[in-house]
């Protein structure tokens, strides 16, 4: 509730109605641009549909287009091919072999940072869009401040076996059990690879007994399912995406038009819907690329949205698909102090080995958070899946995420007001 006790408006019940209606309607017609896989003719007509929807007289609708090579599945489906033969190779000459093997892992390990390796050079590329969503000249203030960057990815992601629950289920169960402190399905990968490496260089010690082939081959059989998997789901079907991350969209509209009607006191709010961003979020990733100078912890905050289609409300203290970065320690501690004041919400904190729609953002040392709503095992409801459709999202899951949105960008506004000098909540 705002600090002079009056009720906003979208804290009304009838306006969470109306929101939970708009948000299933948005994920509906997204979920209608079948195949809207990044680079493809459905994402590009889901961009322009989304330009036309948010045009208005009091904001600019950019779309901006970039090239990129979107497809992590058949690029990591080239590193770990590699890596195969590398350990076959190894058995015969240790030297090839191990070599072959080093390739596979510098090259992994450059396309997790940097995303550009010799296996991403091997998929196609696509054309992608950002549609973006700037305030209009009479709208922006002569005072400088804070730019809220609100972002949530548009396209879909492919539904291949490694979605499917069993797999998923029986992940978030193990992660579970060691509370997160799992390395994820690329440390995974790049430790197979260093076992690998390991034993290559013990076989070119000359040891060559059945007790290294045994040693040998259990990250080798890893290998070879992984690189089945990943074959399997470059090449799958595209999900229908109206939960992941269509709900995402929905709820990033829903919130960015909640703040029309109350604006922030000392917050310019600009929405960012990203095309590539499955996974990868190459998107925003580019769209933070062409301004990082107008861009920097001074003067930029970041909140990305996740798939809010089912289960309560979350925000990530910490993601990233090999290494894990924590989020901004003051969001973090924002989106707490929300959660306890609203236990209506059921808002709690998740650790995530992913990529959600604001790490990006965070890799660029840029304030940044992302909230969404998982289920009891910490996962979307039907993510990557023929059945994430929109008759299955769950209109309170939308709407508690629209409000946990609008509370935590209340609480920045109210932070930046407190800082003033400070203008962005960058703690880290």
């Amino acid at each position: 509730m705002p600090p002079d006790g009056h009720v906003a408006p979208w804290a009304l019940p009838t306006a969470a109605i109306i929101r939970a209606m708009q948000a299933r309607e948005t994920a509906a017609r997204l979920e209608s641009f079948e195949g809207r896989g990044a680079g493809t003719d459905a994402e590009r007509r889901a961009a322009g549909w989304l330009a036309k929807e948010l045009s208005d007289s009091r904001h600019e609708v950019v779309v901006e287009t970039f090239w990129c090579r979107p497809s992590w599945a058949l690029a990591h489906a080239w590193h770990v091919g590699l890596a195969v033969a590398g350990s076959l190779v190894s058995v015969a000459s240790p030297i090839a072999g191990g070599s072959m093997l080093l390739v596979a892992l510098v090259s992994l390990l450059a396309d997790v940072i940097t995303g550009v390796s010799p296996g991403r050079r091997l998929s196609p590329e696509r054309a992608s869009q950002n549609v973006i969503v700037v305030p209009s000249d009479a709208t922006v203030r002569s005072t400088p401040r804070v730019r809220l960057i609100l972002t949530a990815n548009y396209d879909a992601g492919r539904g291949g076996l490694a979605y499917r629950d069993p797999i998923r289920g029986t992940s978030a169960l193990l992660g579970r059990g060691v509370r997160g402190l799992t390395p994820g399905w690329l440390g995974w990968l790049s430790i197979a690879l260093l076992w690998l490496i390991a034993v290559a260089i013990v076989r070119l010690e000359g040891h060559h007994s059945q007790a290294i082939g045994a040693v040998q081959l259990p990250p080798t059989v890893g290998l070879v399912l992984g690189f089945a998997l990943l074959l399997e789901l470059a090449m799958a079907d595209w999900s229908l995406a109206a939960g992941d991350n269509g709900t995402g969209v929905a709820v990033a509209i829903s919130v960015a038009r909640a703040l029309d009607a109350t604006p922030p006191h000392h917050l310019d709010v600009e929405l960012v819907l990203s095309g590539a961003g499955d996974r990868d979020e190459i998107g925003l990733h580019r769209y933070l690329r062409a301004r990082r100078r107008e861009r920097s912890a001074a003067n930029t905050v970041v909140l990305g949205v996740a798939a809010c289609g089912g289960g309560s409300p979350r925000w990530w203290c910490s993601d990233g698909a090999l290494v894990p970065l924590r989020y901004t320690r003051t969001l973090r501690q924002l989106a707490a102090d929300i959660a306890a004041d609203e236990p209506h919400l059921g808002a709690t904190p998740h650790k995530g080995r992913g990529t959600t729609p604001a790490l990006p953002a965070r890799n660029r040392r840029l304030p940044a958070i992302t909230i969404g709503c998982l289920d009891s095992r910490g996962l979307a409801p039907r993510s990557h899946q023929q059945t994430d459709v929109a008759a299955a999202i769950d209109g309170a899951s939308v709407d508690r995420a629209i409000q946990f949105g609008l509370l935590l960008i209340d609480a920045i506004d109210t932070t930046v007001a407190e800082g003033q000098g400070h203008a962005s909540p960058a703690a880290a």
